[in-house]
């Protein structure tokens, strides 16, 4: 999507000049985790025309491979269908500081990513990627989108790739019970799963203990792995091999609070793929932290600046002891 926004101290209403971002939780987390010297590609339905190629663009900068993106022109794919969607979603972001909130406003609704089908996914996923992650936001915004989840989901065993699934959940875009119909459904295909802890209490019922929360969330779905990002600030991990382990907050200012759990993410994944949970937990929340400290949704942090930050995890008990 495109994210506009006012200077900060600036409401939308009063705004003459908004600055323009890419943004979207998998673009985020992909350019993170290719900045940070991994192999990345992005998959998605973009207009082709130039604010859609401006994204495609900005992803490209980071070292992003948007060589799998669909281009929409608007023309039917049948005399008897309508013309394919050729708009880009696109978000206001007013940002806010005590005593007010941050908001957010959506446009996205007919954007052409919400026309994404299962066949533009097709050739990525015969691609050997070792990890291929998407989000409870792409599935929550069409059918259509919800059946391409589906199917990246169910194809891991065939495509030789585990899955990764972060829940983030979005109160605007679907229902906390749309949201639990819907994720009943995929959750015990994913590999490596990460939610908030309010998330798995708001869509799951899971309120207890953080522990109590990666044990449910296990119990019901299988994960290879469970990573909770606490509220108060840092993680807690899971894996049959490791057991819990945790990271603690740092101490941030920060100067804008999007993108920062896609950052997450792309730590927690680079860490995965080259070495093993510990440092994913490690290195997820040092950028996350980088993240809070940087304008606009997308880290522009390097691997370099993340090792120098990254703190040594805590273990604790084995799950089930």
């Amino acid at each position: 999507m495109i994210r506009f926004s006012p200077v900060d101290g600036e409401m939308l209403e009063q705004a003459d000049y908004l600055r323009a971002d890419a943004a979207g939780t998998e673009s985020n987390m992909a350019a993170a985790l290719a900045r940070m010297g991994a192999d990345v590609a992005w998959v998605s339905v973009l207009p082709d025309h130039p604010a859609g190629r401006w994204i495609a663009s900005r992803l490209a900068l980071h070292g992003v491979d948007t060589s799998h993106v669909a281009w929409s022109d608007g023309r039917p794919e049948q005399p008897s269908r309508p013309s394919r969607p050729k708009r880009t979603g696109v978000f206001f972001l007013e940002p806010g500081s005590p005593p007010r909130g941050s908001r957010v406003v959506y446009d996205r609704a007919g954007s052409a990513a919400t026309g994404m089908t299962p066949a533009v996914v097709e050739q990525a996923l015969q691609s050997d990627a070792r990890i291929v992650h998407t989000s409870g936001i792409t599935a929550s915004l069409s059918s259509e989108c919800r059946e391409t989840v589906a199917r990246v989901l169910d194809h891991r065993a065939e495509g030789g790739y585990r899955t990764s699934f972060d829940i983030n959940y979005r109160a605007k875009l679907w229902s906390p019970e749309e949201a639990c119909a819907v994720l009943e459904t995929m959750l015990g295909e994913v590999d490596i799963l990460v939610s908030t802890t309010d998330d798995a209490a708001l869509i799951f019922g899971m309120d207890g203990t953080p522990e109590e929360t990666v044990e449910a969330l296990h119990g019901r779905f299988g994960n290879e792995v469970v990573v909770l990002t606490l509220a108060e600030g840092g993680a807690v991990g899971w894996s049959a091999a490791t057991g819990f382990l945790y990271t603690q907050p740092y101490v941030v200012e920060p100067v804008d609070r999007l993108g920062a759990g896609d950052a997450f993410d792309a730590g927690l994944l680079y860490g995965l793929l080259r070495e093993d949970l510990a440092t994913g937990l490690s290195y997820g929340t040092a950028l996350s932290a980088l993240c809070l400290s940087e304008r606009g949704d997308m880290t522009w942090s390097t691997l370099e600046e993340v090792k120098q930050m990254a703190r040594p995890v805590h273990a604790s008990r084995s799950a089930g002891s």
